[in-house]
């Protein structure tokens, strides 16, 4: 969600061709979105009556995941003086941007490193449990994904 919110600030920073490819990585944002979504619906439910915290866990999540890029360009349009086309332009901005993107790129790598990856392909018992075929197809399917993302950035 932390990285929905860079990319959201550095989208009302960004202009020209950078928009465009922030605009990109905002479509598969919403692509994230359905696999977290997904991850979020698959929660088990609270067992315990005492959980009841855990009831909640699920449309908070989902809402925090919903508002964390909007929230992000919003701030940036109000710290960045919202509507000033010229924004865009100055040698401050584009170091802003530079910083956010690094940022936001670090923290993708991360997340994808140690907790998708690690978790996914990993410590998954069911994928250890799995044909060698399977899991072929899982390992081939992680490196066209890594293929793709790496040639829209």
């Amino acid at each position: 969600m932390i990285h929905s919110l860079v990319i959201g600030f550095t989208l009302a920073l960004a202009s020209g061709a950078d928009f465009e490819s922030l605009v990109t990585a905002i479509l598969f944002h919403q692509l994230e979105g359905l696999s977290l979504g997904i991850r979020i619906a698959a929660l088990p439910p609270p067992t315990d009556p005492q959980q009841t915290i855990l009831a909640w866990l699920r449309p908070v999540l989902s809402l925090l995941f919903a508002l964390t890029t909007p929230a992000g360009i919003l701030f940036g349009l109000y710290v960045f003086g919202g509507g000033n086309t010229n924004a865009g332009g100055g040698p401050g901005t584009k170091i802003a941007e530079g910083v956010l993107c690094a940022i936001s790129a670090g923290m993708l790598i991360y997340a994808a490193c140690v907790e998708m990856l690690a978790a996914d392909i990993v410590l998954d018992p069911t994928l250890w449990r799995a044909s060698k075929r399977r899991q072929v197809v899982a390992l081939v399917s992680v490196a066209l994904g890594a293929t793709g993302m790496v040639l829209l950035e």
